[in-house]
């Protein structure tokens, strides 16, 4: 065999190895996203952020932040989006995760309500009255709180432990006399006629949280921080005027089935922002923590444990994301 003839078999075998090398490292940064209920992917389908990605994005659809989380803890999401109770226990258990951005939303949609007939008036009227909750979430902690702060003992409520679907049905048929909730079920119900007692205003932090794998964040640190400068893109476009407010509700709708008029006043309502994690978004997870520690659902820890910074550098301030508006 020449050596021309062996330098050449050795060039083709080293230019199918890189052909193979490069295969693997694409297949690799393929980015596995938990989305709930269409949110995040159809604000960025809509703002048209995600054209001429440079990796390949798969969404997996979930309708509560609990199984978000636990996906995320056994590596079959590399990112997810979810509330923060559901994050802040598995932190506690000492998951391999991390919250590396924060979504900012106005906190009046997260609510107590009342039908519209209820004699209920106040957080006060509560004692002695059926009210729903869901376990471990912005809904338990609201109504705890608020409790708390009329000076109704927790013990003189009858709580009906629900989802925020059931919840709403709950209330719709009478088997319950208020329910602690979110957005879009607050806007469906005042769109019944049904009437808010209490926010999260000045209560409970209710921070939704971007989340990452531990071993995403070190094999897939770019294409995680260009994800979330996308999803922040798309967030301030869809709260820069009504009119892309309404095409994201549109789009969310159309996909969702749901009723656009709820999703638009909603959206609307809302105003998400993905922003970065300050001291202060560390602090109120604490609060967090701290509430559901007394609540006997988790132990107590430092909540800057589970949080990493290192992805602020990606995301535009506070500040900024409000300018964008």
């Amino acid at each position: 065999m020449s050596l021309t003839f062996r330098l050449r078999k050795n060039s083709i075998f080293l230019a199918l190895a890189l052909a193979m090398t490069t295969s693997l490292a694409v297949q690799a940064s393929d980015l596995i996203v938990g989305d709930q209920s269409y949110s995040a992917r159809t604000v960025m389908e809509a703002a048209g952020v995600l054209k001429d990605l440079p990796y390949s994005l798969e969404w997996k659809q979930f309708t509560a932040g609990s199984p978000v989380a636990e996906a995320l803890n056994v590596g079959s999401l590399d990112v997810g989006l979810l509330g923060d109770a559901p994050a802040l226990f598995m932190g506690a258990l000492g998951a391999p995760i991390k919250v590396i951005g924060v979504s900012r939303q106005n906190l009046d949609g997260v609510a107590i309500v009342v039908a519209k007939d209820s004699p209920i008036k106040t957080v006060a009227d509560l004692a002695g009255k059926k009210v729903a909750i869901w376990k471990g979430s912005f809904s338990q902690q609201l109504m705890l709180t608020a409790l708390d702060r009329a000076g109704v003992p927790r013990d003189a409520v009858d709580y009906r432990y629900l989802s925020a679907l059931d919840s709403s049905h709950a209330l719709d048929g009478g088997s319950v006399d208020a329910i602690a909730t979110w957005d879009p079920y607050v806007t469906q119900q005042e769109r019944q006629g049904a009437r808010v007692i209490a926010t999260a205003k000045g209560l409970i932090p209710a921070q939704s949280f971007i989340v990452a794998n531990e071993r995403a964040i070190k094999d897939k640190r770019a294409q995680i921080s260009d994800f979330l400068q996308r999803l922040q893109a798309a967030r301030a476009w869809s709260v820069s005027s009504a009119q892309n407010t309404d095409t994201y509700a549109n789009a969310w709708s159309a996909l969702t089935k749901a009723d656009a008029e709820v999703a638009r006043r909603w959206f609307e309502r809302s105003q998400i922002v993905v922003v970065p994690i300050t001291a202060q978004v560390i602090a109120e997870a604490q609060q967090t923590i701290d509430f559901f520690n007394g609540a006997g659902l988790t132990k107590s820890y430092p909540a800057g444990n589970v949080f990493d910074d290192s992805f602020n550098a990606a995301l535009k301030s506070e500040a900024a994301a409000q300018v964008s508006r």
